[in-house]
C-alpha cells in the first residue's frame, strides 16, 4: 500500500495501528527490505518457576480447589500474588486438573442466602459413588447461611427415620433450625403415625410436634430450590477421593476448605461462618439486680 502511494494515516487507520508504528515499519523495511511479520500479541509468556509450582502445590494439597480459589488461598496464605490462568497452567501440568475443550459461559445468577445461621438448614439423602461406600445412602444437613454441615449419616437405606434420628442429633448440639427445607420424597413426606402416637416419629411429625419448625418442600421438578446441597454432593463426590474416612471429608469441608460462597478474603471456612452469622439475641437480665444495693 505504502509504495503503491497510500498515506500513513490511511494504512494506520486500516491496520488499526498508530501512523508512527506505520513509519517505523516501513523505514525497516526501506533499510533492510524484510517484509513485516505479525507476532503475538501481549507480553511474551514468563516462565513458571519452582517455588510457584511449589505453592500450588501446597495449597492444593489442603484446599483441593479450583486455580481461581487456590489464587485466593496463596495471596492470603503466603502473601504472594500468582494469576488464576497460571496456576491452572501449573495444575494441568502436575496433573491436578484438565484442560477443558470449552470452558461454559456462566449464566448471570442471583445468590439467595438467610441472614443468619439456624434460619434456614438444606437436608437431601445422595447416593454415594466412591467404590469403598458405593451404594451407601448419605443425608445430610446443612445451614443456608454458612454452608456448615450440622448433621449427617450414611445408612444402608433411606429412611424416614434415619432422617429424623440425624436432625434430632444436629438439633441437641448446634440448637434448633427456624426451617427446614427439602425435597418432596417420601422420607420427608410421608406420615405414618399421627401425632399423639407413641411409636417413632416421622420426618414432618417430628417437625411439628417437638420443635415447631417450619417445613419448606422444594417445588417439583426444581432442584434449583435446594441447590446448595447438590453442589455439596458434587464436591463430596470429586473430593472424597482424597480422604480415608467420610468424617475426614465433613471435618475439612466445615472447618479446613475456606468456602468459595463465603468471605474469601479472610479464608472464612462453613464453621467460622455459622459462628460469625449467628441472629444477635436479646439480653436477659433478672430485675432484683438493678436494686441490688438499693433504689437509686
Amino acid at each position: 500500500m505504502k509504495e503503491q502511494g497510500a498515506k500513513n494515516a490511511e494504512i494506520a487507520s486500516v491496520q488499526k495501528v498508530s501512523v508512527r508504528r506505520v513509519q517505523q515499519l516501513y523505514s525497516r523495511y526501506r533499510k533492510n527490505g524484510e517484509l513485516p511479520v505479525l507476532g503475538r500479541a501481549g507480553r511474551p509468556t514468563k516462565p513458571i518457576t519452582e517455588d510457584e509450582v511449589r505453592l500450588v502445590r501446597e495449597a492444593y494439597s489442603q484446599y483441593r480447589a479450583n486455580a481461581w480459589y487456590l489464587s485466593k488461598y496463596i495471596y492470603k496464605t503466603y502473601n504472594v500474588r500468582i494469576n488464576h490462568n497460571r496456576i491452572h497452567r501449573i495444575m494441568v501440568s502436575e496433573g491436578m486438573s484438565s484442560e477443558e475443550a470449552r470452558k461454559k459461559q456462566r449464566r448471570k445468577w442471583i445468590r439467595y442466602e438467610r441472614e443468619h445461621s439456624n434460619s434456614l438448614w438444606h437436608t437431601d439423602w445422595h447416593e454415594i459413588k466412591d467404590p469403598r461406600w458405593k451404594g451407601k445412602q448419605l443425608i445430610v444437613y446443612e445451614d443456608d447461611a454458612s454452608r456448615f454441615v450440622t448433621g449427617y449419616g450414611v445408612f444402608d437405606n433411606v429412611s424416614s427415620q434415619h432422617s429424623v434420628d440425624v436432625l434430632d442429633a444436629a438439633i441437641k448440639k448446634y440448637g434448633r433450625p427456624a426451617s427446614v427445607i427439602s425435597d418432596n420424597g417420601s422420607p420427608f413426606t410421608t406420615n405414618v403415625e399421627p401425632l399423639d402416637s407413641d411409636k417413632p416419629a416421622s420426618f414432618e411429625h417430628y417437625l411439628m410436634k417437638n420443635n415447631k419448625i417450619r417445613h419448606i418442600r422444594a417445588r417439583v421438578r426444581h432442584p434449583q430450590s435446594n441447590g446448595k446441597l447438590e453442589k455439596f454432593f458434587d464436591i463430596f463426590e470429586r473430593k472424597l477421593k482424597f480422604f480415608n474416612s467420610i468424617e475426614e471429608f465433613m471435618e475439612w469441608y466445615n472447618n479446613v476448605r475456606p468456602h468459595g460462597a463465603l468471605n474469601l478474603d479472610e479464608m472464612e471456612t462453613p464453621l467460622k461462618a455459622y459462628y460469625a452469622r449467628m441472629a444477635p439475641r436479646d439480653v436477659l437480665v433478672d430485675p432484683e439486680l438493678l436494686w441490688r444495693d438499693g433504689p437509686w
